[in-house]
Formats: structure tokens, C-alpha cells, sequence
């Protein structure tokens, strides 16, 4: 039952705050709004104020934001169809702006709590690793790993499966303002960790050496119950690293929530484009289904199960932002592509036309969410 209402809720904002986007743009430009809707289905309660009736619907599965002439003709100067190609634009990616912004105050609250923040700057290093013997120094900033760039620390995880793949890495760092480039293997780690009421004891073989170190908890960690006293096996290749700590502060803060925030962005993009290219299946594809899993993990995790929400909420809204500016038929980005033809064309296309393209473009959009849906039952089950 949580996880239901966890996962509407979610849905819910996400989605009536791309409308809201779409309405508030509308109405500045003043464009004529019939209706503007929260959720969807029947009608539960509503009202009419001025030309625009706003409603409150059944199902919490979305929401929705009507214009007079959005996908048709119309005689009315205010009608969609016949504003300027500027402020059609700005009305179609309001959506997706909001749902961006959405994400990003998400991540200002999570950063709060996930203070102090890791930087791409090197605190210290682990002298077994072929990254300190290459010559790499504390104090150097991470700037590109194999041609990719690193603007913080996170950058490192979205491109560590790249970094996996190759024989050596070639990295550019820093130092006193100038940059130097370093190649060298990535070094081999074994060994295991032991979780203790205070502290965890780390014994690790890397490159044929051994060692025993313990760390004390920072301040806030919370260690399930359950793992104790156990042995958590490690192993991996790894670059050898630990990062500098960055103390909360306000530009800290919104830095670190802005670089989650394109984080996600180019996440979703490298996700595509490894799916498009063959490098990931359909099977890693999740739909709806998919997601209401997740949510229940988030919420029935045992460690700060909100923190878990959020994070996956941040996820969500910028994948749906992000998602809906891609050229395809029945989303906003289909629309902005249709804009372009009109400017290089200089006339639009006939309404007729683009709305049967964005028809059957919605049509083949429902039946994979359906195909994905079906995957993630059967894997489910």
C-alpha cells in the first residue's frame, strides 16, 4: 500500500508539473487554456475561472494542460496554432524546463544531507596502485579519463564500465594550474571489509600487497543491524584513489545539485545511445512496472528510506524532462521538430498531417511501454 501511494504521488507531481509548465508559459503568452488537469480519468471536483477550467481527476497517473487550437485549427487570435513559431516554443519546452528544475531543487535537499561532497580532486592516494606509481599526486584535479571529460566526481562512475574495458587509462589532471597527462593499468583489488559498531577494518591485496586499515564512521552513517560484525567480500579493478571533501556551504550546494543534475542528463543520453548502438539490451530498459519496483525497494530499504524516494523522484522527473525533448512523434520534442520544418519550410506543416504522425507515433510509444511492461513482469516473476 506505501509503495502505491509512494509511486502516484511521484507520478502525480512529476507530471502535473510539466503541465503547470506548459500552462504557465501558455497563459504569459496569452494563449487561450481550456482546461488545465490534475491527474486523470473522471472528474472529482472543478472549477471554472475566467476561460480555464481547472480539475482535479480519479486516476493520479498524470495530468494535462489543453489549449484551444494545440492540435487543430482555429479562428481565434489566441488559439496555439496561430501564435508566433517563438512563443510556440517556448509553450512545448516549458515542460521539460520545469521537470529539470523539479529534479535539481530535489538534489539541493538531498545534497544537504549527503554533505560534505566529493570532489574530482585527489586527496590522497594508495602507494600499491600503478595510478601513484605513474606519478600522479594529492592536490591534482581529474579533468578527462579516456578522452572523457570530468567536471566532478560522479562523472568518474558514469564512465567507470569504459574505464573497465580499455588496458590502460589515460588521464589529464591539474596541478598548479597547468595540465599533465598520465597513462597507466588499472590495479587489481581483493580482499574484504568487516563492519563494526564504530569503525570498518578493510584487509585488501592489491597488486600483490597486502593491507590492513581502519576507518572510523563519519558523522550521521547508519550501519544496518544486520551486517555487524560480518565479512563483506571486496573486489574490482580500481583507479586507487580517494577523493577530496568538499564542506557544505551555498555555492557547494548548488554546484554539487547542479552537476547531479546533468549527471542524470548525460546519463539518460549515454543510456540511449549504448542501447541504440547495441552496447545494452532491451532487458535493462525499464517501464512502469519497473519503476514501482524500484519505488518499493526505496521505500522498504532499511538506511534512509526517504533519501532513497527522493533520489529516485530526482531520477524520474529529469528522465521524463529530459526524455520528452527527443525528436519523436507524440512527445515535445516531435512538436519542436515539427517547428524546425516550419522555419526552414517558412509555413507549418498542415495540422491534418502532423497530428496523424504524432497518432501513431503515440500508438507505437504505447505498445513498447507495453513490451517493456511485460518484460519486467516476467523478470519479476
Amino acid at each position: 500500500m506505501l509503495t502505491a501511494v509512494v509511486t502516484a504521488v511521484i507520478f502525480l507531481v512529476m507530471v502535473s508539473i510539466h503541465e503547470f509548465g506548459h500552462f504557465f508559459v501558455a497563459k504569459l503568452c496569452g494563449i487561450t487554456v481550456t482546461e488545465y488537469a490534475i491527474g486523470m480519468g473522471p472528474a472529482i471536483l472543478k472549477k471554472q475561472i475566467g476561460e480555464t477550467l481547472y480539475s482535479l481527476r480519479l486516476l493520479p497517473i498524470g495530468g494535462f494542460c489543453a489549449m484551444e487550437g494545440e492540435d487543430g485549427e482555429s479562428d481565434s487570435e489566441r488559439a496555439f496554432c496561430n501564435q508566433k513559431l517563438w512563443k510556440r516554443f517556448l509553450v512545448v519546452v516549458a515542460g521539460a524546463v520545469l521537470n529539470v528544475l523539479l529534479g535539481f531543487v530535489i538534489f539541493v535537499i538531498i545534497s544537504v544531507q549527503n554533505a560534505p561532497f566529493a570532489t574530482n580532486t585527489i586527496e590522497s592516494l594508495d602507494e600499491r596502485s600503478y595510478m601513484y606509481q605513474a606519478g600522479v599526486m594529492p592536490g591534482d584535479k581529474i579533468v578527462e579519463i579516456n578522452g572523457r571529460n570530468i567536471s566532478f566526481y560522479r562523472d568518474i562512475t558514469l564512465y567507470k564500465s569504459e574505464i573497465d574495458s580499455v588496458e590502460e587509462v589515460e588521464m589529464t589532471v591539474k596541478r598548479d594550474g597547468k595540465k599533465l597527462e598520465f597513462t597507466f593499468p588499472l590495479s587489481e583489488l581483493s580482499g574484504n571489509r568487516v563492519y563494526n559498531e564504530n569503525s570498518l577494518t578493510e584487509t585488501t591485496t592489491m597488486n600483490g600487497i597486502t593491507e590492513t586499515k581502519e576507518y572510523a564512521y563519519t558523522e550521521g552513517t547508519q550501519i544496518p543491524p544486520e551486517i555487524i560484525g560480518k565479512e563483506v567480500p571486496v573486489s574490482g579493478m580500481m583507479l586507487g584513489f580517494s577523493p577530496r571533501l568538499e564542506e557544505l556551504g551555498f555555492v557547494s550546494l548548488i554546484n554539487e545539485a547542479y552537476c547531479n543534475t546533468k549527471f542524470v542528463v548525460k546519463l539518460l543520453y549515454k543510456s540511449l545511445w549504448d542501447l541504440v548502438s547495441g552496447k545494452a539490451g532491451i532487458e535493462q530498459v525499464s517501464g512502469p512496472v519497473g519503476i514501482v519496483d524500484a519505488v518499493n525497494t526505496a521505500v522498504h530499504s532499511e538506511v534512509m528510506p526517504w533519501l532513497n524516494v527522493l533520489s529516485l523522484a530526482a531520477l524520474l522527473t529529469i528522465n521524463l524532462g529530459v526524455f520528452n525533448l527527443l525528436p519523436l512523434p507524440a512527445l515535445d520534442g516531435g512538436r519542436i521538430l515539427f517547428m524546425l520544418f516550419e522555419l526552414v519550410r517558412g509555413k507549418p506543416v498542415p495540422p491534418e498531417k502532423e497530428g496523424l504522425i504524432h497518432g501513431i507515433g503515440l500508438i507505437l510509444l504505447l505498445i513498447f511501454a507495453a513490451i517493456i511492461s511485460f518484460k519486467d513482469i516476467m523478470m519479476l516473476l
